[in-house]
């Protein structure tokens, strides 16, 4: 397939390695991908904070970057930033060009599950893995059925996975508790933030995985800065990263 790369601003200034594994990956498995020129925020911070009209032109200026792109699908390695993109599309941009671009969009996850289904992968890796549920990929992509749901469990993340040679997954407790990241709530509620995210760091290092995997780069940006200052015996990746360590 030819694949669009959405590479959002957070992963683009503070964790690249991200983006490059997502290209590598993807290329591995045969996909064509390209990099549309122009993509900026998706408005996240700003629509969090209420400030509409001001995510408003950077929103526009990202689907753009996207329309009348050639591609199959547009895939985003940030489950936050890809629900922002598509709730901002439709909310400032009513067009049939807008909606070809909404109907492309897929996080990573959903896209190597659902969309381009890997069966198999090529290389062991003989690591314990903590799984991070991040909130909106959990409640606002069904990446993984959240706690309160009722029906049938399903985890897209851990269904990939599983299917490497040599991996362990297990959960912290309190498997789906928010991190604390929330966007700009982690700079209204700073102490809050951090609390919770101390909580959630903790509770993987209890765990005794050799890292924290999630498909949020912003919530594992998070976890890992109390990581490092508090010198917890356990590291943070990408889903990309692992997966992309496989092949």
């Amino acid at each position: 397939m030819k694949i669009a790369l959405f590479t959002p601003c957070l992963v683009n200034q503070m964790m690249p390695e991200v983006a490059i594994a997502t290209l590598s990956l993807l290329e591995k498995l045969g996909h064509q991908v390209i990099f549309p020129q122009g993509q900026t925020c998706c408005g996240q911070p700003m629509t969090n904070s209420g400030c509409f009209n001001e995510a408003k032109n950077t929103t526009l200026k990202l689907l753009n970057a996207f329309k009348g792109v050639e591609c199959d699908a547009i895939v985003c390695p940030a489950a936050s930033c890809l629900v922002a993109a598509k709730e901002n599309f439709h909310e400032f941009d009513k067009s049939p060009e807008a909606q070809a671009v909404i109907d492309k969009l897929y996080e990573l996850t959903e896209f190597l599950h659902d969309v381009a289904p890997v069966t198999q992968f090529n290389r062991p890796v003989a690591k314990k893995l903590s799984l991070q549920l991040s909130c909106h990929g959990i409640r606002m992509l069904d990446l993984a059925a959240p706690s309160e749901y009722m029906g049938p469990r399903y985890n897209k993340m851990e269904a990939l996975l599983s299917r490497i040679d040599g991996v362990e997954i297990c959960y912290p407790e309190r498997l789906d508790e928010c991190c604390g990241f929330g966007g700009t709530f982690s700079v209204d509620e700073g102490a809050v933030s951090a609390k919770m995210g101390k909580d959630k760091a903790q509770a993987h290092a209890n765990t005794g995985a050799d890292y924290v995997v999630g498909f949020d780069p912003s919530c594992l940006m998070h976890l890992d800065g109390t990581i490092r200052r508090r010198q917890l015996p356990i590291e943070t990746r990408h889903l990309a990263q692992i997966l992309n360590d496989a092949l």
